[in-house]
């Protein structure tokens, strides 16, 4: 009667064993799948965070080379004058200039 008692005890512990290896493999099995959706929404956040720079990045470009260009217009008060590397009055600094 030991005997049988024993080996029942063993038989129904390797079926607990077993279940419970079953229900750890579900349980890991659904913590990836939890922890995929979160690296996937993550991704997400950080794909809009970068997009949202890249629009401000953008926008202060624009308006950086629209300051730039009033700047140059406002305050560009010369005429031109004859371009140098056609050789007009390239040597006018000079006392005696040789042409």
């Amino acid at each position: 009667m030991k005997r049988s008692f024993a080996t029942a005890l063993i038989a129904v512990s390797a079926v607990a064993l077993g279940a419970c290896s079953e229900q750890t493999q579900s349980d890991a099995s659904q913590t990836a799948e939890l922890a995929g959706d979160d690296i996937e929404a993550n991704a997400a956040v950080v794909g809009e965070v970068i997009e949202e720079g890249a629009k401000n990045a953008a926008g202060a470009i624009s308006e950086g080379a629209s300051n730039i260009e009033s700047h140059i217009e406002e305050n560009d008060k010369t005429a031109p004058d004859s371009a140098p590397i056609l050789g007009d009055n390239l040597n006018k600094d000079q006392e005696n200039p040789v042409d």
